[in-house]
């Protein structure tokens, strides 16, 4: 009887190692937002490529992780992470949708700049956050903009907002006098700058902003993962494949 039920005690911890094993076995989706370059989507759900996406992919193929690609609208990616329906993507800290959910990178991968834009006077540039209170932006909807989004939707700051889906739609609406100010990060407003061909815009960083590598909570063994991850990252950085 001791030995039957040694067997069976056997047989279920191989079953749970098994499951274990298995849990993680599926590919890993990578999860995007349309950020030219650094991120291409084509309908905001293909991946076309970008900067980001070529360093993510040779990081996981040097790690030896099965992935898969997905693009998001900024607001269905957010919601995503911090369910698990995403397992992993770059992203800022501090947004509400995934604060706490995540295994974050020990280090940033990546640095971007927030910047204003503006037709008017470059005078009338706001040069802090803080001179950001009583102004009207156009912000694009979904973006959490690093954490800043919660000062700006403070009724006590006193910011009015329109919110295009898109970077050129921010940039259309300046163009037509919607709002004298578009809040963006500086590569993608600069592809949107030049495919409009809008002349004569001037511009003041607000804010540098850092970008990690999330993987969610939900994923078995996340923190092995991201430390394989981030070991591959170091290596690739060492051969020089990626800055």
């Amino acid at each position: 009887m001791k030995k039957e039920t040694n067997f069976i005690i056997s047989i279920f911890t191989f079953c749970i190692l098994v499951f274990a094993i298995s849990a993680n076995a599926a590919p890993l989706e990578i999860g995007a937002l349309d950020f030219p370059p650094y991120f291409i989507l084509d309908n905001n759900t293909n991946v076309k490529g970008g900067i980001h996406i070529d360093m993510l992919k040779m990081m996981f193929e040097k790690a030896g992780i099965e992935y898969t690609l997905q693009g998001y609208p900024p607001k269905r990616l957010y919601t995503n992470a911090g369910n698990g329906t995403t397992q992993v993507f770059m992203g800022t800290r501090g947004v509400p949708e995934y604060e706490g959910k995540t295994i974050v990178s020990p280090k940033p991968l990546a640095e971007i700049s927030l910047e204003i834009y503006t037709l008017g006077d470059e005078s009338s540039l706001p040069k802090t956050v803080d001179n950001l209170k009583g102004k009207n932006l156009i912000i694009i909807f979904g973006y959490g903009y690093g954490g800043l989004l919660k000062f700006i939707e403070d009724p006590q700051n006193n910011i009015k907002t329109e919110s295009p889906k898109s970077h050129e739609a921010a940039f259309k609406m300046l163009q037509i006098g919607r709002a004298p100010f578009v809040l963006d990060y500086s590569d993608p407003a600069i592809e949107a700058i030049s495919k409009l061909n809008i002349q004569g815009i001037k511009k003041a960083t607000l804010k540098n902003i850092e970008l990690y590598l999330h993987i969610s909570n939900k994923v078995t063994d996340g923190q092995g993962i991201m430390n394989r991850l981030m070991k591959a990252y170091d290596e690739l950085k060492a051969e020089g494949k990626i800055k």
